[in-house]
């Protein structure tokens, strides 16, 4: 069949099946546990994660991104437990994905190793308006997913996360068995991530947090860089550079709420590949809460008749 033309959404969603078809976000400190299911648990605390992204914000059918993380320890599993749900829409194309991750945590050096796996499902639907310059049906063509065509195949992940009051760095792999998607003609194919991350206290009031996340599919890579200072443990702004895609200032703010410490952030990502002409950039909204169930121990005094 002669080349089908596609509406920009449908040119879109080809990005997606040939190469990169991970979700990104530019707030990915916070957002471990959906790539690397080692991460689940290993900081001992209960915490939820809401992450949303609207990408190339100004075209229709740009891609629109919502995820929720949660996670804690588990002691009788010797390790933590993990949730992750994200819904991705991209012109025509929508994607579920919903994962359990569970993590087995050792003692390594100063910190903790968590060596983690998850399974879960990948639901994939497509609802496209096909158009073949002489007016030939697109559903002769098997190759082409059918308007309203969807499937489900499974999900699994493998990942390992080591982590210290000061660094933490993890390796993970995503979509292992490549499952087919046979009745929309696509493939969940491997990605490879890797993320570190630093604090660096240069006073009482500032401190350094540098990171970096690196993913590939072997076919293409993507490699985003952050930089941010947390001021009085209260108030944060940095940048972000996503190689060859785009810059993203970024702002945030914590505080205590009862035991927990409750985040804030937002990050405006200025788009420098050929698409800055044409998009108004993209907004990533995160929002993050992380409790300790357990109460510190509660110091006790007695006198002794002798010391009065």
């Amino acid at each position: 069949m002669k080349k089908i033309l596609l509406t920009f959404s449908i040119a879109l969603s080809g990005l997606f099946a040939t190469a990169q078809q991970d979700y990104q976000f530019t707030h990915y400190m916070f957002d471990n546990l959906s790539f690397n299911p080692g991460y689940a648990g290993i900081t001992k605390s209960i915490c939820g994660t809401m992450l949303f992204r609207q990408q190339w914000a100004g075209f229709d059918g740009s891609p629109t991104t919502g995820l929720i993380n949660i996670h804690a320890p588990v002691k009788f599993l010797r390790g933590g437990l993990g949730l992750t749900y994200v819904n991705d829409q991209l012109g025509f194309e929508k994607n579920n994905l919903a994962r359990l991750s569970y993590s087995y945590h050792l003692g390594l050096g100063p910190g903790d190793l968590g060596i983690g796996v998850s399974a879960g499902i990948i639901q994939k639907s497509i609802n496209a308006t096909w158009i073949t310059p002489d007016g030939t049906p697109a559903a002769d063509d098997m190759s082409i997913a059918t308007s309203g065509g969807s499937d489900l195949v499974p999900d699994i992940n493998l990942g390992v996360f080591y982590q210290t009051n000061q660094l933490y760095m993890g390796i993970s792999a995503t979509h292992l068995g490549q499952f087919d998607m046979d009745n929309l003609n696509l493939q969940n194919v491997h990605h490879f991530w890797i993320t570190a991350g630093y604090k660096y206290q240069i006073n009482q009031e500032w401190v350094l947090r540098p990171s970096v996340l690196a993913k590939t599919d072997v076919a293409s890579t993507q490699i985003d860089l952050n930089v941010n200072v947390l001021f009085r443990d209260m108030v944060w702004a940095g940048v972000s550079y996503r190689l060859s895609d785009a810059i993203a200032p970024m702002l945030g703010y914590q505080t205590k709420i009862g035991d927990g410490l409750l985040r804030i952030g937002y990050a405006y990502d200025v788009t420098t590949s050929k698409l800055k002409g044409y998009s108004n950039g993209s907004h990533d909204i995160m929002l993050n809460y992380c409790f300790n169930l357990e109460k510190p121990p509660v110091l006790q005094k007695s006198k002794n008749p002798r010391f009065l």
